[in-house]
């Protein structure tokens, strides 16, 4: 990812970082958690086993992995200092001492990882590799960082339409007011299909690569998302506004959700999972 970019995805992120745990991550943590069960041939029965989080954000994986394996030593990387620091706090908070300092939380990024060759049995990465400026390195990176015989599994957005009534309504509602919201910013480049996927982590010199399908679901409440959207998904744009300002859109955009039918909140989307292993010695 370029430098301006960068800085500016990693900001955005240290802004959201609390709105994004509560609400976010709890929706794409069960998708994220599978990812575990892909490299786990490469991590049970090891007493030293490895892994590392690219793009750990506030650390779902990482403490889920240090719960499951006893032994085993995460390292989360992220570019956020403000993911690092809520992920460690959720750690200290939900884990006990001995599992929470087998969490090694480093500040970097997935382009240029901040270890050493041949150092990991699993790399995992959730929701992260869409905000790559190239993927093709992250995955270089995954495969020096990786020790012969270890495994690289990644999740992340498949392209699609994604009509979201809740959401469309917000977006119409601001139409109305006038008001100008800026398009996100940052990198989103999510995988178009599975087998251009499963090619690219061949291309990286990972075996036995393979793609699959999935989908990320959640049954909304109009106050739960009405909270997500302006705690984490549209952060940046509503603390732009006035106290008046918002509260004219909360409360226009609430009376439209008002009128939705319960099956309307739930939503849906497309992922992608993609897995791969270094070749043995």
């Amino acid at each position: 990812m370029g430098g301006e970019a960068l800085t500016e995805t990693a900001d955005h992120y240290d802004r959201v970082a609390a709105g994004y745990q509560e609400w976010w991550a709890p929706v794409i943590a069960p998708a994220a958690l599978r990812l575990l069960d892909l490299v786990a041939p490469a991590v049970d029965g090891r007493a030293d086993a490895a892994i590392v989080d690219v793009g750990s954000g506030t650390g779902t994986l990482a403490r889920a992995a240090v719960a499951r394996w006893p032994d085993a030593r995460l390292t989360a990387v992220d570019p956020s200092p403000g993911m690092l620091a809520t992920g460690r706090s959720e750690a200290t908070r939900t884990l006990a001492p001995s599992a929470a300092g087998r969490l090694d939380w480093r500040l970097g990024t997935a382009e240029r990882l901040p270890l050493a060759d041949d150092c990991a049995d699993a790399v995992v990465s959730s929701f992260a590799f869409q905000r790559m400026r190239s993927r093709a390195a992250g995955l270089r990176e995954a495969y020096r960082v990786l020790r012969p015989g270890g495994m690289v599994a990644v999740v992340t957005w498949l392209a699609a339409d994604r009509p979201f009534e809740p959401r469309d309504l917000y977006l119409a509602v601001i139409r109305e007011l006038g008001l100008e919201r800026p398009a996100s910013g940052g990198v989103h480049r999510p995988f178009r299909n599975e087998s251009s996927a499963a090619a690219l982590v061949r291309r990286a010199g990972f075996r036995r690569a393979r793609a699959f399908g999935g989908t990320v679901e959640k049954r909304w409440t109009p106050d739960a998302y009405v909270a997500c959207m302006f705690a984490a998904e549209d952060h940046d744009f509503v603390a732009t506004l006035d106290d008046p300002t918002r509260d004219r859109l909360e409360a226009l955009w609430r009376e439209r959700l008002s009128r939705l039918e319960a099956s309307a909140f739930r939503y849906r989307d497309p992922i992608i999972y993609v897995v791969g292993g270094r070749p043995g010695p």
